[in-house]
């Protein structure tokens, strides 16, 4: 046992002798333990990684590190494959790997950072400073550095390789050289080669950091550098595109456009990318594009037998003649490196494209959306695009990479991070080989900068609020295999420092909110989804009071301070500002969305379904006359959800006041004027019935009541509604209430709280509830001008919004009219190949008649612009009017490839209450 025992313990000792000499002190008590090693030959990747190497271990230890060239005396080895000397078998791990990897090696007492070129010796130098000595660089002028005496690594024997070849963020909104800025990005390995070739003077700066593939030229100018109309248009306008009858041409590039079917045209294009290629070999992309205009498209007889044979195809025309300049190029040099944009209205693949296999696709992302995953099911503007570049992919190109358009929605302070890492691993799975934004930096060039409060959407001022993107988009770029959860905890913590325990809430609130929210956020069509995030009770305090909470743990810290402050500011304005203005409408809109998931009805609320829930808190006293709105009724809230069959109701109540009886009552708007009654106590039996009859309805209503942990009273209720004589589908629009009744004791008195103070038999003043999504906007036409009394989405002939009955509603006078175009993008309205049935519900009153008809469109957006063709209006019937309103439904079916508008025509006046539409 003895025996066994001293063994144990040599193993022991010989494992931690082992341990302790595998370890690599670089700094002993401030102390450099050795040189940086240069080579004569070393390239300006190399140089610049020594200086950064000794700028941050200095300020890391004090320590003071020289270069040598003579590597004894070292203690770190800086060099590429190539550097003379480098022992092979540093050199073999990065065979066959990308030109940003590196291999980080301890070997006999030094470090070896090895790139495969310059780039990825700097890059290794970045790595060591990053992930072991855990130095972060947040945006331009702020990062983060921890102080130590002794600097010692682990043994290190690995290569790092880039997942994605193209990382790369594009300097936009304004020019110069944004030397600051270009460092930063390079810090997180983010490629910006924007203004690579316009300095020779920069040149090192740009080799330092830019591989070789990254940098292209060409893009909107690829056809006006190597034609351009100043040297061209007066001797060779046949060069240039002919626009009704004219070689219409006014020099400027964004709409120069050229006559693509032109053979000397192509040849001097081919010349252009030729004289490129021998000027810069390989170190430069020629990057195929077009202007940046749907306008203006050469409509000559041989540019349109580029096309398709029976319509206009902008796409084909332009891939088919960018195929067969490429091909002269790749004739005279085969090793060029070419790329060809698949861009907005040429991104479509021509049926039967082939393309040469040498080339790389740059697949424009127009229209998608970054509120949703790019392979998510159910949002059709990702269906689409997905879709799109599926095709591209099947032809096989070299290689395709993306350029995304989120900065362009813009991105103002929004959690994009978690759809970035989804879509990161889903581009990694279809082989995709680059990601890139773009991105606007402070020092560029900017002839003004506004304060942010005047102008927070300032160029200028956008990295401010964005960084945090970029820079979890620069890890997971780098490795989407890493769990976006930590790298936002290590970025986050490490920016907040002593105020990250409340910001961490902060910030995984918000997220949590955003990502639960609706609607669509995407260029070009904007942001359809941060104005409502706010409108769940209680998240707009609750973020105030973490900040509160985050700015008393900063204490007296100068920079957490300032840091806080911005956040307070980017609250205010992108969150609390849009949300502001969305409450500040007489009536915003208020929708049950479609559950996500099932809900099960136990008086929890804490089922997943219900964080996409439309919240509302506009609870009003009608109890007491002293007051038209209390505490108590601020702090009651509902949540509200749908599905195929049911409306779903989550109701948080007050603890102090505790409601004891509530009531959901549900108007249809039908011509029987029956409504419904849902009425609940606090021990959970319910009674649903219809009224005024009073008649018990059948379907089996599932109620649950139960208590949250801070003592609110949780309702949580499932209606079921196709038993009712409503129309209950998507689209569809009714009118509510919620009536919430306290008991009261000794020292609180009873209450009566209901939404905006409206009592039950008010049914005039119900707010509108829309079932889904609408359909048709403004349907109930309680969003309009105040000063000209019209509807937004609306255009009134001879017609003004007017109250009545303290509701909005459209009176037309004599031969009056109310027209909408349903201009639906990508929804089930929209433009589509297949018929789609719908129904057309206007409840209107007055005398004579109310006409209802359907105007037809086609948009062809393949041209040079876009072709709105009007085809004949379909009547799809009229509406008897009375005194009385009456509610009519119209069939009606929408053709292939058309959209619609709506017209409602009363030759002797009429008032419409609401317009809905739902789909068949």
């Amino acid at each position: 046992m003895l025996k066994w025992k001293v063994v144990t313990i040599s193993l022991l000792v010989s494992a931690a002798a082992i341990t302790a000499m595998a370890e690599l002190c670089l700094v002993q008590d401030g102390v450099p333990r050795g040189g940086i090693y240069l080579d004569n030959t070393a390239k300006p990747g190399e140089k610049t990684a020594a200086e950064e190497l000794q700028f941050y271990l200095r300020k890391i230890s004090q320590a003071d590190f020289k270069t040598e060239n003579s590597r004894q005396n070292c203690v770190v080895v800086l060099a590429t494959v190539n550097t003379p000397g480098i022992p092979e078998n540093l050199k073999a791990p990065l065979r066959g790997r990308k030109d940003e990897s590196y291999l980080l090696k301890t070997l006999n007492g030094k470090l070896y950072i090895i790139g495969k070129t310059q780039v990825g010796t700097l890059y290794g130098a970045y790595g060591v400073l990053s992930d072991y000595l855990q130095v972060r660089w947040f945006m331009p002028g702020e990062e983060y550095t921890e102080q130590r005496k002794t600097i010692v690594l682990p043994e290190l024997d690995r290569v790092e390789e880039p997942v994605f070849l193209w990382r790369t963020v594009s300097q936009t909104s304004a020019g110069g050289f944004a030397r600051d800025s270009k460092i930063w990005a390079a810090r997180n390995r983010l490629q910006c080669p924007s203004g690579a070739l316009h300095d020779p003077a920069q040149k090192e700066f740009f080799d330092a950091r830019i591989a070789d593939h990254v940098i292209d030229i060409g893009g909107h100018l690829a056809f006006y550098n190597a034609v351009p109309p100043q040297k061209y248009l007066k001797t060779n306008p046949e060069y240039f595109a002919l626009v009704k009858g004219k070689r219409l041409q006014n020099k400027e590039h964004n709409n120069t456009h050229h006559c693509l079917s032109n053979l000397q045209v192509q040849k001097l294009t081919a010349n252009h990318i030729s004289r490129i290629y021998r000027q810069h070999g390989r170190r430069v992309t020629y990057l195929f594009g077009a202007p940046d205009s749907i306008r203006d498209w050469c409509e000559c007889e041989k540019c349109r037998l580029l096309d398709a044979k029976d319509r206009l195809d902008l796409s084909r025309r332009y891939h088919r003649t960018v195929q067969k300049i490429a091909k002269m190029v790749y004739a005279r040099h085969p090793d060029i490196r070419l790329d060809v944009w698949a861009y907005a209205n040429y991104r479509q693949l021509p049926e039967g494209m082939k393309i040469d296999r040498r080339m790389n696709v740059y697949f424009c992302t127009h229209g998608r959306c970054y509120a949703h995953r790019i392979d998510d099911p159910d949002c059709v503007r990702n269906v689409r695009v997905l879709t799109q570049l599926k095709e591209w992919i099947a032809v096989k190109p070299r290689a395709i990479h993306l350029y995304e358009y989120a900065h362009c929605t813009p991105i103002e302070w929004t959690p994009l991070e978690a759809v970035l890492s989804a879509d990161l691993k889903t581009y990694r799975k279809l082989g995709i080989k680059g990601w890139k934004e773009e991105i606007a930096f402070p020092d560029a060039n900017h002839r003004q900068i506004p304060e942010f409060t005047k102008n927070p959407q300032h160029p200028a001022h956008r990295l401010g609020y964005n960084w945090f993107y970029f820079a979890v988009a620069a890890r997971l770029t780098w490795n989407p295999d890493l769990k976006v959860e930590e790298v936002i905890a290590d970025i986050e913590s490490k920016y907040y420092g002593k105020s990250y325990a409340a910001m961490k809430k902060f910030h995984d609130l918000r997220r949590q909110a955003w990502a639960n929210g609706h609607g669509c956020f995407g260029y070009p069509n904007g942001d359809n989804r941060t104005a409502e995030v706010l409108m769940k009770p209680g998240l707009r305090s609750e973020l105030l009071e973490l900040l509160d909470q985050a700015e008393m743990l900063a204490a007296d810290d100068a920079v957490l301070l300032r840091r806080l402050k911005r956040d307070r500011q980017y609250l205010e304005v992108f969150w609390l500002g849009k949300n502001d203005r969305l409450r500040a409408k007489k009536a915003p809109p208020i929708n049950a969305p479609t559950a996500r998931s099932r809900i099960k009805i136990d008086g929890n609320g804490d089922d997943p379904a219900w964080l996409g829930a439309r919240w509302i808190a506009d609870f009003r006293s009608i109890s007491s006359a002293e007051e038209t709105q209390s505490s108590s009724a601020a702090n009651n809230s509902v949540g509200i959800l749908s599905d195929k069959h049911n409306l779903y109701f989550l109701i948080l109540t007050d603890g102090k006041a505790a409601v004891n009886e509530l009531e959901i009552l549900l108007d249809p708007g039908n011509d029987r004027g029956t409504y419904y009654r849902l009425k609940l106590n606090s021990s959970g039996r319910a009674d649903w019935v219809q009224l005024p009859n009073g008649k018990k309805m059948n379907s089996n209503v599932a109620a649950a009541v139960g208590e949250t942990v801070d003592k609110k009273r949780v309702f949580e209720i499932k209606l079921p509604m196709k038993s009712t004589d409503g129309i209950f589908m998507n689209g569809a629009l009714w009118n509510f209430n919620i009536i919430c009744s306290s008991r009261g004791d000794g020292t609180v008195p009873r209450r009566i709280f209901s939404l905006n103070g409206i009592g039950k038999n008010e049914r005039s003043k119900y707010p509108s509830l829309t079932i889904g999504r609408a359909l048709i906007a403004n349907g109930d036409f309680s969003v309009c001008d105040s000063k000209n009394m019209q509807p937004e989405h609306w255009t009134l002939n001879n017609g003004k919004v007017v109250e009545r009955s303290d509701r909005n509603a459209v009176v037309l006078a004599r031969h009056g009219s109310a027209m909408q175009l349903v201009w639906d993008w990508l929804g089930p309205l929209a433009q589509a190949p297949r018929a789609r049935r719908i129904k057309v519900n206007v409840r209107a009153s007055g005398s004579g008649k109310l006409h209802i008809k359907v105007l037809n469109y086609h948009d062809d957006w393949g041209g040079e612009k876009l072709k709105r063709t009007s085809h004949p209006t379909d009547p799809i019937g009229e509406i008897v009017l009375a005194e009385q309103p009456k509610t009519r439904t119209f069939s009606y079916t929408i053709k292939p490839d058309r959209w619609i508008g709506l017209s409602l025509y009363a030759p002797n006046g009429a008032v419409i209450e609401k317009v809905f539409i739902t789909t068949e």
